[in-house]
């Protein structure tokens, strides 16, 4: 029996248990079927696809009667296949529960287009994996916003540069006051204050270089030493330097590479120190007992690693600034992190100079967040040279 009751003059219509499951049961196959915008592949646990939803018949081309019973990689480009992508996405999902990923996939007809997805594990009540299913949409459109929007200029390097030179050149005569107060007779009975002035001249000498550094790459004024480099050696020193940090604050820290060997053109201290500090933004932002991830694998012609965390997250309204010089999600700092905010907008500079692109995700406050740094494939006939 439907019962109703009055609030704001609209009618609401209370529906028993019973009529929504019925409903539910009704409607969910409907769904499957019939919506044509998300692909949903179900795979078995040897990557053998099982079903063929409508929605995949309509972005691929291919009918379920061409796809049960193939491989998944089937619908994955030749290039990717070479590098394994597909055995790792089925890797990385059983690892931690889900592999998301951007990339160019194939049609029947041989059309790529650029599709996001992201691959589940389908557990039976024991927790054993019994399948997987792929759920994908043609982004093709936003491919090519992004493309655009990673070429934009940034702003006010000319006057923070100004800044930072002003801050530096009182440093050093501070810093040897204080040591002349050291061997001043007596000194002794001066040793905290002295040491407080220490502090805080290491602390501003920090925060100057990072400012210099920030202004110098977005200046053109850092050289690059650029190179044939290895990606996963570089994000696998990257992530031990940072182990320490993760362990301290007792957090689950995973590394998942592609088992083959990627070849970018890169300087490698240079990348390294990106891969660091979007690191250690995870770790530093998570509370203790957290989880940090480093992923990477190779979309279409992009190597791509993306550092997740189970932290404070982003609010909404910050995401499009996140990456603007001195922007900070102030409600979710304590007062011992601090910063100038400089990290981001230095991961963005130094990546551009790579010719890559960042961007970040996030569900809100509280929610975890999501950096994903695409860097271009080496192509044969590159040159290892210098760049600015």
């Amino acid at each position: 029996m439907l019962t109703f009751r009055k609030r704001w003059r609209s009618p609401i219509v209370l529906i028993p248990p019973e009529i929504l499951l019925a409903t539910t049961e009704q409607l969910l196959p409907l769904a499957l079927e019939q919506s044509k915008d998300h692909a949903l592949i179900l795979i078995d646990p040897d990557g053998i696809i099982v079903d063929w939803l409508a929605g995949a018949e309509h972005i691929f081309g291919y009918g379920a009667a061409e796809m049960i019973g193939k491989p998944l990689e089937t619908i994955f480009t030749p290039e990717d296949r070479e590098r394994g992508v597909h055995v790792h996405e089925m890797t990385v999902a059983a690892a931690d529960g889900r592999s998301e990923d951007d990339r160019w996939q194939v049609r029947k007809d041989g059309f790529r287009f650029w599709a996001g997805g992201v691959l589940t594990p389908l557990r039976d009540p024991t927790g054993t994996i019994v399948g997987f299913s792929k759920v994908l949409r043609d982004r093709t459109d936003v491919k090519a916003q992004i493309d655009a929007l990673a070429n934009s200029a940034g702003r006010h390097k000319a006057f923070i540069g100004t800044i930072a030179h002003e801050l530096r050149n009182p440093l050093a005569p501070i810093a040897n006051a204080v040591q002349i107060m050291r061997l001043t007779p007596g000194a002794s009975a001066f040793a905290a204050p002295v040491q407080i002035v220490e502090r805080q001249v290491a602390l501003m000498r920090h925060l100057v270089d990072d400012l210099m550094d920030f202004t110098r790459v977005g200046a053109g004024k850092v050289t690059l030493r650029l190179q044939k480099v290895c990606f996963e050696d570089v994000l696998n020193l990257a992530a031990d330097a940072c182990r320490p940090a993760a362990e301290q604050r007792r957090h689950s820290f995973k590394v998942l590479l592609l088992p083959t060997k990627t070849i970018i053109l890169a300087d490698p201290d240079r990348l390294q120190q990106t891969v660091v500090n979007l690191l250690n933004n995870s770790i530093k932002y998570t509370p203790v007992g957290g989880e940090v991830w480093l992923k990477a694998t190779v979309e279409g012609n992009e190597a791509v690693f993306r550092v997740e965390d189970t932290g404070c997250g982003i609010a909404p309204d910050m995401l499009p600034r996140i990456f603007d010089l001195f922007t900070q999600e102030t409600d979710s700092l304590d007062s011992s992190q601090g910063g100038l905010g400089l990290g981001l907008p230095l991961v963005k500079e130094l990546v551009t100079l790579h010719g890559g692109s960042v961007q970040v995700r996030s569900e809100g406050r509280n929610k975890g967040s999501e950096f994903s740094v695409r860097l271009p494939l080496f192509r044969e006939g590159s040159e290892e040279t210098s760049s600015t």
